[in-house]
């Protein structure tokens, strides 16, 4: 049976049982229930239960403003809703919102740094390529699966060629083919966690011009 908070779809019915049972959850876990159900309707990509996602991670925010475990992945998500509809700006706003989150509470961390520095990338703001290089640099030694590292060097070949630093661009863009050839994490229990499974066509395309 699928758990309440993790609905596929959101009849008015689902409404009302959602926030019956939300009245009656923890009020310390009410916030990461919202999050959660938030992200399962996103999951499906269909525009109107995007909507409700969007209505659902604002009204976590505003009512639960001092949840720091859940505030950062909301505005990740946001970000991903917002891509979803092709609102670039608002998208990229809310990745920029959970990065400086994340540089005030460390420990809470997401993928939100990746997307970001991918939209600049997909939208050709140049103007922003500096800022995505420093922040892919600042966080390369720390990558851990190959799929990240795959993306991670594809970014900044692309970037390192548009600065015609055509050697380094050259290096990076091998060191993503190293990991997109990686069969295993390196983990020792999720050895296919993280593994590359497709490669990107937009960024081998851009890699390659």
């Amino acid at each position: 049976m699928t758990d309440w908070y993790r609905r596929k779809k959101w009849t008015k019915s689902d409404e009302e049982e959602f926030f019956a049972k939300l009245g009656r959850a923890r009020k310390d876990g009410r916030a990461q229930y919202l999050k959660i159900q938030a992200i399962e309707l996103m999951y499906t990509d269909d525009k109107k239960l995007l909507s409700v996602a969007e209505i659902l991670l604002n009204k976590m925010l505003v009512e639960y403003p001092d949840d720091i475990f859940n505030k950062g992945s909301a505005l990740h998500t946001l970000g991903n809703i917002y891509k979803k509809f092709d609102n670039y700006k608002n998208a990229i706003d809310y990745y920029k919102q959970a990065m400086d989150f994340e540089q005030m509470f460390p420990n809470v961390k997401t993928q939100a740094y990746l997307d970001f520095s991918e939209l600049i990338i997909k939208t050709n703001n140049t103007e922003k390529f500096i800022d995505v290089e420093n922040i892919l640099l600042e966080r390369y030694s720390g990558l851990l699966f190959p799929i990240e590292k795959y993306k991670v060097n594809s970014i900044l070949s692309i970037i390192n060629k548009y600065k015609n630093k055509l050697d380094e661009a050259k290096q990076y863009a091998e060191l993503a083919e190293e990991n997109a050839d990686c069969e295993t994490s390196g983990l020792r229990y999720h050895k296919t966690l993280g593994v590359v499974k497709g490669k990107e066509t937009w960024l081998e395309i851009l890699k390659q011009d």
